[in-house]
């Protein structure tokens, strides 16, 4: 039976952090970013109670890349709709309901809500994506099983209703959506930013940052032997090829040589795929070895036109060279069902795109690879997670898909756990020593041979956040001012 339960009192802190380099991403360039954090207390329909956690940090120009917007704008959109969706969740369980339920009554007024502000769907959606993780852990967490357990659980004890969110899966059980063991070690897709060093002769003088930790990426590759990439292309062909060929070159160069794997993320950079065809055609002409080992490609065209059936010959045309997901147009249930039906292969899972949505889009892409007989995606792709709540809970759904590789960039931008409280700190090494390594008195994420080992996270109750959350050191969202970040 699904648990029932209804909302009945939620919390919002913020952490700000500093980035440790610049991250660079399409038009926006991020160095500093608080964390919005959630909890949620529940009241079981037997009368006793649970929390849940979630978080997110709040980027510019991701969610909403309009150019006429600030970041504090983009911010003052997420937490509108971070408070409205705790009010959509809140009205929609004042009678004990499945998860489920609530989530779908909660997700459609958030849109709703959303619309009448004139905010784009993902950032309309991203408040009920916060409630809705949760209200997952929180039913983990009194149940006492992990994200993966409440999904193959024959109780079904979210409710999950695969066909309610796209009716081709109707019948369609939850177990169908993930793996039947979760993965156990997931290799580390490094991102490969803008504005990132190649080289560490590349580093400009002065900007060395002396702090213990990899800042090129021929020092990330020596230091964990990376084995998968994640490389951003900015738009400008000469430029590209000029930076993809440095790529290259260091990535044919020593033990390694030879024996990696790329994604390239297009980041929205092109409004029609002939500038896009032309780059893969110069890479499989000029750079033959860094083209094959191109796995798939991500959300070249802007969201505007990426869904637009004017682009179906382009679209088609470049996924039959290379698998093309859509990213940032991932913006409504049936996104990637309409993505498919123009040419797209594969769509990318965010925790701050939804899990239902996620697992959906997961149980369709396993069904239409069975029928078409070519392989259809579901690729782990980050947003800065960082410790503890983000990292944890996305690592725990990629894990239930049994996906074997995802971007981390989190580590890279942040250093380690130094944004946490002490306290925060301990609990999280103790907790998961496998993934995380210590050093004086904090810690780093462990990348070994390429990839962190997740194991730990199973051992915890819901996503995987365990016990290292301390709201006294963060601020309550009604005391953080935006001017906090600078």
């Amino acid at each position: 039976m699904p648990e029932r339960l209804c909302l009945r009192e939620v919390g919002f802190t913020m952490r700000n952090v500093r980035t440790r380099m610049p991250f660079r991403y399409g038009v926006a360039t991020l160095t500093s970013v608080p964390i919005l954090h959630v909890r949620a207390e529940v009241e079981l329909a037997g009368g006793s109670r649970a929390e849940g956690l979630s978080a997110d940090i709040l980027p510019p120009k991701w969610f909403d890349k309009d150019p006429a917007k600030s970041y504090e704008e983009n911010v003052d959109d997420l937490l509108f709709s971070a408070r409205q969706a705790a009010r959509a969740f809140a009205e929609a369980s004042r009678e004990p309901r499945p998860v489920f339920d609530i989530w779908r009554d909660g997700y459609a007024e958030s849109l709703r809500a959303g619309d009448r502000r004139g905010l784009d769907h993902l950032t309309a959606s991203h408040g009920s994506t916060l409630m809705e993780r949760a209200l997952i852990d929180a039913v983990g967490q009194a149940r006492g099983r992990s994200y993966h357990q409440l999904l193959t659980d024959p109780a079904n004890p979210l409710g999950l209703d695969l066909g309610a969110i796209l009716p081709v899966l109707a019948g369609t059980p939850p177990p169908a959506a993930v793996a039947p063991r979760p993965s156990e070690s997931i290799a580390v897709r490094h991102t490969v930013g803008l504005a990132d060093p190649i080289r560490d002769d590349d580093v400009p003088a002065g900007e060395a940052l002396d702090d213990g930790l990899p800042q090129s990426l021929e020092a990330y590759v020596a230091a964990q032997g990376l084995r998968w990439l994640k490389v951003k292309v900015g738009g400008d062909l000469e430029a590209d090829l000029e930076r993809l060929t440095a790529i290259a070159r260091l990535l044919d160069e020593g033990p390694g040589a030879g024996r990696y794997a790329v994604s390239l993320d297009g980041n929205e950079q092109y409004t029609e795929l002939d500038g896009f065809a032309a780059l893969l055609a110069r890479l499989e002409r000029d750079l033959p070895a860094f083209h094959d080992a191109i796995a798939y490609v991500e959300q070249p065209l802007e969201r505007s036109v990426a869904l637009d059936e004017e682009q179906a010959a382009g679209i088609a045309a470049v996924s039959a060279r290379k698998p093309m997901i859509i990213d940032e147009s991932d913006g409504d249930l049936d996104s990637f069902e309409r993505a498919v039906e123009i040419g797209y292969r594969g769509v990318s899972t965010k925790n701050c795109k939804g899990l239902f949505k996620a697992l959906a889009n997961a149980a369709l892409a396993r069904r239409l690879s069975g029928e078409r007989g070519v392989p259809f995606l579901i690729t782990a792709e980050d947003l800065m997670n960082l410790p503890v709540v983000p990292l944890h809970q996305d690592l725990a759904h990629v894990a239930a898909l049994g996906l074997d590789h995802a971007e981390r960039n989190g580590h890279h931008y942040v250093r380690g756990l130094d944004h946490l409280s002490p306290p925060e700190r301990e609990r999280v090494l103790g907790e998961h020593e496998g993934l995380y390594r210590r050093s004086g008195e904090s810690g780093f994420l462990h990348v070994a041979e390429g990839a962190i080992d997740v194991r730990s996270l199973q051992r915890c109750p819901g996503l995987g956040a365990g016990s290292a959350f301390d709201p006294g050191a963060m601020v309550p969202l009604e005391d953080w001012r935006f001017e906090s970040l600078r």
